[in-house]
């Protein structure tokens, strides 16, 4: 037979949509995080990357903190 159809049980499905939340939250914190560290640092585009954060999360957070060297905190 060649296709197989794999049903999961019940539970599987429960650890996918907590899993799936717990993913929204955390690209949820990295964007917030970067968002604001990028309106202290007075780059112009911050809302671009606070989309770049959530989509992207830990690599968006990864390559801004590459990018941000280049502009200085203001306090």
């Amino acid at each position: 037979m060649l296709l197989h159809t794999y049903t999961l049980p019940p539970f599987h499905w429960i650890f996918m949509l907590v899993g799936a939340i717990v993913l929204v939250i955390v690209n949820l914190l990295i964007a917030r995080y970067i968002h604001k560290d990028a309106i202290k640092r007075g780059i112009q585009n911050s809302e671009f990357w606070l989309f770049m954060g959530f989509i992207t999360g830990v690599l968006g957070l990864i390559l801004y903190v590459f990018v941000r060297k280049n502009y200085e905190e203001r306090k």
